[in-house]
């Protein structure tokens, strides 16, 4: 476990560290209607990406970035699909943000992750800088619907703070800046995880939820190749993330911290098929709890018109063993309830 020391940077006034966090269980939503069939992709018609998770007012939503390419990655905003019943889902008609919401931000919008504390929804997005170099910028809003405001007006990680904080001389001795996930626990401290190609770093946030606190921690599970996904169930946390390369499957591993060690525990998903022609499919997982049941959701290459870089967003539900073990997950053309 390798750990660097950033200074606290306060942005703006800190807002109170009191929260539920979007994390904790929604038993008390009702469970959707009894043999109702839902479908895979979940929205046939769009095609999005690198999916995670915001359960809240018993609405499921899903952030998720919107492929554009053809023979290459092409993203540059956001969609937000949600349901109440996990079968009709709807997407607003189009993105609900893009890059151009950060004035120093050009491209790559990658995969991002919402979660709300004190009423107030944080929108955590990877996106590349003017000047070079991917960050990780922070947008806020009164709903996860938007409009969505950038909370900063400056990235809250880049390569200069990794540097600093790290004592490196060179940017590409940084943890590779992407895929933001963020915890929000219920005493209302936050982590931030992210990294990709094999390395993986945490930080907790401040109370302000737009602010850095203590050490950048790089602590990386096994197998661990991008798209880290962090929530906590009974008192454990557990990390889902992409494995291996790809195609790559979809593991897991679990700690007592939420800066590790992490423990490796196994496989959820193996690699996804992809269409003939098409470039090796990618993986991006995330897990959540609704009405007393976990899913599972992560993005498929396969769909009619799709591809590589026009992937659509799947789900299906997701079971614990009495040990804390996650039972592997065969993808389905829709979830039966």
């Amino acid at each position: 476990m390798t750990r660097y020391t950033v200074g606290l940077v306060w942005v703006m006034v800190v807002l109170s560290a009191c929260s539920s966090g979007d994390q904790v269980a929604r038993t008390e939503c009702a469970a959707p209607v009894s043999e109702s069939v839902g479908s895979n992709p979940l929205v046939p018609g769009i095609f999005t990406a690198d999916p995670a998770v915001l359960v809240d007012d018993c609405t499921f939503y899903i952030t998720a970035g919107h492929d554009e390419g053809v023979t290459d990655f092409s993203l540059k905003d956001w969609y937000v699909l949600s349901s109440s019943d996990l079968v009709t889902w709807s997407y607003r008609g189009g993105p609900v943000m893009s890059v151009d919401v950060f004035s120093w931000a050009d491209a790559n919008a990658w995969a991002s992750q919402m979660v709300e504390k004190d009423s107030v929804f944080y929108w955590y997005v990877p996106v590349n800088k003017i000047d070079g170099g991917m960050a990780i910028g922070v947008a806020r809003a009164d709903s996860p619907l938007g409009p969505f405001v950038d909370a900063i007006g400056a990235p809250l990680v880049d390569d200069v703070i990794e540097m600093a904080a790290n004592g490196y001389e060179f940017d590409y001795q940084t943890v590779y800046t992407i895929d933001p996930t963020v915890l929000v626990e219920e005493d209302g401290r936050a982590y931030l995880t992210y990294g990709g190609f094999g390395r993986m770093v945490t930080i907790e946030l401040g109370a302000d939820m737009i602010s850095l606190k203590g050490e950048l921690v790089e602590e990386t599970p096994e197998h661990f190749f991008e798209a880290p996904y962090l929530v906590k169930k009974d008192s454990n946390y557990y990390l889902v993330y992409a494995g291996q390369i790809n195609p790559a499957t979809i593991d897991y591993a679990t700690a007592s911290s939420p800066f590790g060690p992490w423990t490796y525990r196994g496989r959820i998903m193996e690699p996804l098929p992809n269409l003939p022609g098409e470039d090796y499919a990618t993986s991006h997982p995330a897990i959540a709890e609704f009405a007393g049941q976990w899913y599972l959701v992560y993005h498929r290459s396969d769909g009619e018109g799709g591809g590589t870089y026009r992937r659509q967003v799947a789900m299906d539900k997701l079971f614990f063993n009495e040990d804390g073990t996650i039972q592997p997950v065969v993808p389905s053309s829709g979830i039966r309830f």
